[in-house]
């Protein structure tokens, strides 16, 4: 994981917000999924896969939100890397 990313997923457990109100991080994870497809940016899928995380391991919420959540982390993983600069331009078309 990159320092940034690191400081990203610092930030959202620290989040007060988060701790009291999980919804929250659904509602967060939906916005920056839906962000996504227009920026394609390394950036927006390491806070994507800290709020897949989250969810994933937070029992407050139901079982099958938190094994889709776990699910979809590798896959996001790769699209991260899919968006970094070194990737060819055959890599950086996501699947649609």
């Amino acid at each position: 994981m990159t320092p940034r990313a690191r400081r990203q997923a610092t930030s959202a457990e620290a989040s007060p917000e988060y701790r009291s109100n999980p919804e929250l991080a659904l509602a967060a994870l939906i916005c920056l999924m839906s962000r996504f497809p227009a920026r394609r940016s390394p950036a927006v899928a390491a806070a994507i896969i800290v709020h897949l995380r989250l969810i994933s391991e937070d029992v407050r919420l139901s079982h099958g939100v938190r094994h889709c959540a776990d699910s979809l982390i590798d896959e996001w993983a790769a699209y991260a890397m899919l968006c970094t600069p070194g990737a060819t331009d055959a890599q950086q078309r996501l699947p649609s």
